[in-house]
């Protein structure tokens, strides 16, 4: 048997070797062939001719890097290949290229479309923007179905059912689409919908069950009435809402002459809901339901807008931008071109607005569209007000996206508020402050410690910033100890200006504290390098503690700078207070419910599990209590009177506290 198995194991070992030698062989042979791929390139570009076509530049291996397009393919070529010291995209191409295929058009907006799609399908490596088809989602209504369902996707294939979109604001559509299902309601399963199917996978459907749908999987469904409410759904989310009122007014009205007076309810509520609706887009304009597209630059950064107006009304826009420092070899106009046909030129999309008004001044955005079977025309002079708008949207966008740090911390300096620009004045800052994180600790008698860090953006919270700790290393009360260990903690594990959760390191750091917890921050701040400016707020003075200086300051308390660090400081409290009082209550309920006579180890813990804090018990009936967990009525009681007993005497502590807190700043 050990002879069979090292024959068997020097049979494999050879088989290896073989494989090895022929790999390096057939290399050796592509090396010899393209010994010179200069050679071969010079000789393609040599009999390139000067006509308008896209071209794919392919690597050793034959995989595509990168696709572009060209109004004269002999020129643009020459100057991806012609030798330079630049590290633009070109160096790449001249130094992975060993192929050019080339696909002839008649003119470029043809070569601009076929470029796109090649994009989408090969995407290079080599081609920055834009490369993702999938981008935006859309809404698919599968109207090959008997009936049709209604669900979000980013691959619109399927060319036998319908699309709407896309839909820039991934957060807006899910609202949208989940008000909508409230109003009209489709199906939104992920399976084909068949009578008797309640019996089997749509078993679990929690819509079926709350019958907040039409159900078609469990009730015979007329067709026609279900397909009534998909066209109002559809009308819904194409922003056609004045198209639906009077259908719904005409339902509401016959369902009333027929006495069928709840179905006449849903319909009034329907119709409150789609006035409420109509009433949040207030931007109303005199135009035909139509597109309309925008460009913005300022010293920052390039972008779009496109505007959707239907009946009258702006429905949906489209920001996009992209920073100056990221345009590259790439051109303003076919970044432009690039975004607006990946959001109108989508296959299979329903458009039944085919009027774009272009106040872009670009010649090739015209052709392009009307490749797409839309009518291109400048807006007028009545349109001037519309475009603004457009205009300064984009520019809000850019704006808050930048303050956000979405896209880049650089030349940020346009985009900060007034209060962040007075505190960089007071503090005599570098950098103005745009990324405020503040300490607090909350502990009472060092017992259940906890601290909380928040952090403010460009003056405003930041909830995605927000952190709270539940303090390990600290024995009683030791407040200083206790800022220690969650400065360390927020900030550990930090790497090239962002922390472990892959936020960006702020720019000031805020202690709720004097000279000794400013003192303590820092020591954590150096036992995980981090170098950033950091201050002490003292709560009954208001001053402010700088490292090295003995003589805290003191400012007018109506700055602007004040209100922020003030507004931090206090959202640094409630947020450590309420993680505090969630913790004792905790505690409190299990030393509550070990006093309760009948309350063992066994309910003890269902309790806990089930409600968690004191208050949430306090909240409950004591009938309730008895039914869920099978005590008995007296002992549910005695539970329900000593939690709100002491629920009371926490909310009483807390609000004396407070009394003190505000009488002690005053």
């Amino acid at each position: 048997m050990v002879y069979i198995f090292n024959n068997f194991v020097l049979l494999i070992c050879f088989s290896l070797a073989i494989d090895k030698l022929f790999c390096e062989m057939v290399l050796l042979c592509s090396y010899r062939t393209m010994a010179n791929p200069d050679d071969h390139i010079e000789k393609q570009l040599a009999t390139m001719p000067h006509k308008p076509g896209v071209y794919m530049i392919k690597d050793q291996f034959g995989e595509i890097i990168y696709v572009g397009k060209a109004k004269d393919l002999h020129n643009r070529l020459r100057s991806h290949f012609a030798p330079s010291n630049d590290f633009s995209k070109s160096k790449f191409i001249r130094e992975l290229g060993r192929d050019i295929e080339v696909i002839f058009v008649n003119n470029e907006a043809e070569a601009f479309l076929l470029e796109f799609n090649l994009i989408q399908e090969h995407q290079p490596k080599l081609n920055t923007h834009w490369k993702d088809g999938k981008s935006f989602p859309v809404v698919e209504i599968t109207t090959s179905e008997m009936f049709p369902r209604v669900r979000m996707t980013r691959d619109p294939k399927k060319k036998s059912e319908l699309y709407l979109g896309p839909f820039p604001n991934v957060k807006s559509l899910k609202q949208s689409l989940k008000f909508g299902l409230q109003l009209f309601p489709v199906a939104d399963c992920n399976q084909e919908i068949h009578l008797g199917d309640a019996e089997g996978w749509a078993r679990t459907c929690m819509r079926r069950r709350t019958k907040t749908c039409l159900r078609p999987c469990e009730i015979a469904v007329d067709h026609d009435e279900y397909m009534e409410e998909v066209k109002h759904l559809i009308d819904f989310l194409e922003g056609r809402i004045t198209d639906i009122i009077p259908r719904i007014t005409q339902k509401m009205k016959d369902a009333s002459a027929k006495l069928e007076f709840e179905k006449a309810a849903e319909y009034r509520d329907i119709l409150k809901a789609l006035q409420r609706t109509m009433q949040r887009q207030t931007v109303v304009v005199d135009v035909p339901d139509s597109f309309l597209l925008v460009t913005v630059e300022d010293e920052n950064a390039f972008g779009f807008n496109l505007l959707k107006i239907i009946n009258e009304r702006v429905v949906q826009q489209t920001p996009s931008f992209v920073l100056l420092e990221d345009i590259g070899d790439e051109s303003r106009e076919d970044y432009v071109r690039h975004g607006v046909l990946q959001i109108l030129g989508v296959p299979g999309i329903l458009r039944e607005v085919k009027r774009v008004y272009d106040a872009t001044g670009y010649q090739s955005i015209k052709p392009s569209l009307e490749g797409l079977g839309f009518k291109v025309v400048s807006p007028q002079s009545k349109h001037k007000s519309l475009v603004l708008l457009a205009q300064q949207n984009l520019k809000n966008h850019i704006r808050r996206s930048l303050a956000l740090g979405k896209k880049s911390r650089k030349d940020i300096q346009a985009t900060y508020s007034a209060r962040v620009a007075d505190l960089q004045s007071m503090l005599n800052l570098k950098e103005p402050p745009v990324i405020i994180d503040t300490f607090d600790v909350s502990t009472l008698q060092g017992t259940n410690t906890v601290a909380s860090c928040v952090r403010f953006v460009n003056g405003k919270p930041y909830k995605k910033g927000y952190r709270r700790f539940k303090i390990k290393t600290v024995i009683g009360q030791d407040d200083f100890a206790s800022m220690f260990e969650a400065v360390q903690r927020r900030y550990a594990d930090h790497e090239n200006g962002l922390d472990k959760f892959g936020l960006p390191l702020p720019d000031l750091i805020v202690i709720d504290g004097g000279e000794i917890q400013l003192k303590k921050a820092r020591e954590a701040m150096a036992s995980v390098n981090l170098d950033k400016p950091v201050i002490g707020l003292a709560k009954r003075e208001e001053e402010i503690y700088l490292p090295e200086e003995k003589t805290p300051l003191k400012f007018k308390k109506n700055r602007p700078g004040m209100h922020l660090v003030r507004a931090g400081r206090d959202e640094a409290h409630r947020f450590a207070v309420t993680y505090h009082r969630k913790r004792r209550e905790k505690e409190g309920l299990k030393s509550i419910l070990d006093e309760v006579y009948g309350i063992g180890e066994k309910r003890k813990q269902m309790l806990l599990k089930e409600y968690g804090t004191v208050s949430n018990i306090a909240k409950e009936s004591s009938e309730t209590l008895s039914d869920k967990f099978n005590i008995p009525r007296e002992i549910a009681s005695e539970v329900i009177f000593t939690c709100r007993r002491f629920n009371d005497a926490l909310e009483a502590r807390e609000k004396r506290k407070e009394r003190f807190r505000k009488k002690s700043r005053s």
